[in-house]
């Protein structure tokens, strides 16, 4: 009996390590990521935005989920400076993807000067774990807005074409702020509708009447400059979904891998809002 006993126990006792090894095995990506930056930044802060930047990369490319990074300088003019011309870095970035790292190695980092700025790229193995789901490919959603700068006044159009039918809720992610910085926008009290099957625009044509998408300057006290980088973030389930009305950003990716990989897809896109 006690042999029989031990027998098993260390039967258990591989499987688990099995199970565990199987569970814990990491997919090694080679990546590069660069970071734009200006004087407002430090060199270590850069490469360490880089070196972020490289790890969502590496967790997009295991996941299967879609990411970009837009970085790039925009010089404008200000309405309340007069002829005053400024050039600022605008940095888009999708960072709702999701995975988790076992480790990662920096193999090179470089910083050069650039016109009008300095660039910190970074050369990593990451090793990203995948996820236990994997996303449907088939489940997917395009996303366009109607301009990428907009100011102040300015209307916002959504194009959605989705390639099989599904149920969508759309939020403003305001990056500036820190708290209650994603905000429901459809559906809402006049546009409550949001199973969709085929290309559609949001506000649609027969709710334009009803009300627009009207974009508002609207920033943290003690913000200084004359951009804002926004983004419209899009959630498609399989299955109706309730929803908050606002989210801090950590909360609402919290809800967002609530959510299996194959019931859902996110898509996003940024724009400018100028003061």
């Amino acid at each position: 009996m006690r042999i029989g006993t031990t027998f098993l126990c260390k039967a258990i006792f591989y499987c688990l390590l099995g199970a565990q090894a199987k569970s814990a095995l990491a997919i090694p990506i080679d990546v590069k990521a660069d970071f734009y930056f200006g004087p407002d930044i430090s060199r270590n802060q850069a490469c360490d935005n880089a070196r972020e930047t490289a790890k969502s990369k590496a967790i997009a490319m295991v996941t299967g989920e879609k990411v970009s990074f837009d970085q790039q300088l925009q010089c404008f003019q200000s309405p309340k400076k007069g002829d005053e011309r400024k050039c600022e870095i605008n940095q888009n970035s999708s960072v709702l993807v999701e995975g988790r790292i076992s480790k990662s190695e920096t193999i090179s980092e470089t910083v050069k000067t650039v016109p009008g700025a300095q660039v910190c790229t970074v050369l990593m193995v990451v090793d990203v774990v995948p996820p236990s789901v994997e996303s449907d490919p088939s489940f997917d959603l395009q996303l366009e807005l109607n301009r990428t700068n907009f100011r102040q006044g300015d209307n916002l159009s959504i194009r959605l074409t989705p390639t099989t039918p599904m149920f969508i809720q759309i939020f403003n992610w305001r990056s500036a702020f820190n708290k209650d910085n994603v905000v429901k926008i459809f559906p809402n009290d006049l546009d409550k509708d949001n199973y969709i099957t085929k290309f559609i625009t949001i506000p649609a044509k027969h709710s334009e009447a009803k009300y627009s998408l009207e974009l508002d300057w609207d920033a943290p006290n003690g913000y200084d400059k004359d951009f804002m980088n926004e983004s419209i973030i899009v959630v498609a389930t399989k299955k109706p979904m309730q929803w908050l009305t606002t989210y801090d950003i950590q909360k609402f990716k919290e809800k967002l891998m609530e959510i299996p990989l194959n019931q859902r897809r996110v898509v996003q896109r940024s724009y400018m809002l100028l003061r």
